[in-house]
């Protein structure tokens, strides 16, 4: 059994590392590398051997940074790299090594991961707390009802209804997440429309419905009668705390008619700037 290495086993060991190794000195000025890290460097090797890091060109000082995941950029000669270094004091007043593992391959996985994810998110349609349609979901069907009305000159209303208070709910239950708050209302309106009424949510504190076949006139009162569903809405999660009983959520509406020459966009503009103007009034 081997109780002592000679010095060319020991540098034979580490040229077979599987991790690539940097060897800095007391000073800060990298003395060796093993051919697995010149293989990984090419030739930007010669950049860093026998230089002190301040004197290393910027983007290679990352490899001096101690028990990191770090990248280099790549260039005409050299791939881009992601490395995970580890780092080992020498004793004191001795330097250190740096330790390198290639993680490239993982990090092209997470990134195509994180690719494919963003590709997904946009052929969802159903908003994940409430289950309601998402903003896109509703884009798609108000685009459609436009065509129509477009088409067949149907009429065709919208309402944007707001939770101007969502944020002191939020506080009062302490709940970031409020999709209890928004499947009760998916439940209660649900009730309050037609089977060829569409409902969902347009952002985090509004809720958007495309009423086709409906004029303005009968959407405004639509608007009023389910903001006061909502205001009047039994809300359990609020019954944990007496100061909480008398919370009501507040609610502002805008509504719009399509009219000839409107697109989407024009209709939403219309019913978002009458709902602007109704909370200017009440402040």
């Amino acid at each position: 059994m081997l109780t002592q290495l000679s010095q060319p086993q020991v540098q034979s060991m580490m040229q077979a590392s599987p991790l690539g190794m940097l060897l800095v000195d007391e000073t800060g000025r990298a003395r060796w590398v093993n051919d697995l890290l010149a293989e990984m460097l090419g030739e930007q090797t010669a950049l860093v051997l026998g230089r002190c890091i301040s004197d290393v060109p910027e983007p290679l000082q990352s490899l001096f940074i101690e028990n990191s995941t770090i990248h280099l950029p790549g260039g005409e000669n050299h791939e881009e790299l992601w490395l995970l270094t580890s780092t080992r004091p020498l004793g004191e007043n001795a330097g250190f090594m740096q330790f390198f593992t290639d993680v490239s391959a993982v990090q092209q996985l997470m990134q195509e991961r994180d690719r494919l994810v963003d590709e997904l998110e946009e052929y969802i349609l159903v908003d994940k707390e409430s289950g309601m349609p998402n903003r896109r979901a509703l884009c798609q069907s108000l685009e459609s009802q436009v065509s129509r009305s477009r088409r067949y000159h149907n009429p065709l209303s919208i309402i944007i209804l707001r939770l101007n208070n969502l944020d002191d709910y939020i506080g009062a239950t302490q709940n970031k997440n409020p999709a209890s708050l928004f499947i009760s209302l998916r439940y209660m309106l649900n009730d309050q429309l037609r089977w060829a009424d569409i409902i969902g949510r347009l952002d985090e504190n509004e809720l958007l419905m495309v009423l086709p076949e409906t004029h303005a006139n009968d959407a405004v009162m639509l608007a009023q009668k389910v903001s006061r569903r909502i205001e009047a809405l039994d809300l359990p999660e609020l019954e944990t705390s007496a100061e909480l009983e008398n919370f009501q959520l507040d609610t502002g509406f805008g509504v719009a008619e399509w009219r000839k020459g409107d697109d989407l966009g024009l209709l939403m503009i219309r019913a978002r700037t009458q709902l602007e103007q109704e909370l200017a009034s009440e402040a």
